[in-house]
């Protein structure tokens, strides 16, 4: 869960990916905004930065 203009940040350790899935509410990851019901895969970041813009609920998964 994470609260309206909330950041948090996440670093990838290398040769590791992830998947984010907004479960509710509208977020910004590292520039890119997605809404409810939208993931996002990630590979070849060292760090994540995720925004909510309103009140949002999201799953983060860090993959090998």
């Amino acid at each position: 869960m994470l609260k309206g203009s909330e950041v948090v940040e996440h670093r990838l350790e290398a040769g590791r990916h992830a998947w984010l899935q907004v479960v509710r509410g509208s977020v910004e990851l590292n520039g890119t905004k997605l809404g409810a019901g939208d993931g996002a895969a990630v590979s070849d970041e060292g760090m994540l930065t995720l925004m909510a813009e309103d009140d949002s609920e999201v799953i983060l998964f860090d993959l090998a």
